[in-house]
């Protein structure tokens, strides 16, 4: 299992994104957080930009499915994708997980 993370400048977009997994059944539920401060640091100054944040839980063998499916709708400008192990999580919920979401 992993927890899924998704970046982008566009609101609109973390939106189709999370349409677009939950109907292939690729992830099992979503969470957005809205208005989230990415802080770098630019020629010595903070530089503060605001990004939307899609996080999912899903199966570890979709991350290359879902990576694939995202650059064929976004390959011109592809959001930041990447994902985190699981490492402990509730039998009962891990078990709603492989069922809901589609087999590998």
């Amino acid at each position: 299992m992993i927890f899924l993370r998704i970046i982008s400048s566009s609101e609109e977009k973390i939106e189709h994104i999370a349409h677009l997994l939950l109907q292939e059944k690729l992830v099992i539920d979503i969470n957005i957080k809205r208005h989230v401060d990415r802080v770098t640091l630019v020629n010595n100054q903070l530089c503060f930009t605001r990004v939307y944040l899609l996080t999912a839980k899903t199966k570890g063998l979709l991350f290359g499915a879902i990576d694939q499916l995202l650059k064929e709708k976004y390959s011109d400008n592809m959001p930041e994708v990447y994902s985190l192990p699981i490492v402990h999580m509730d039998w009962e919920q891990a078990q709603q997980l492989s069922e809901v979401v589609k087999p590998v």
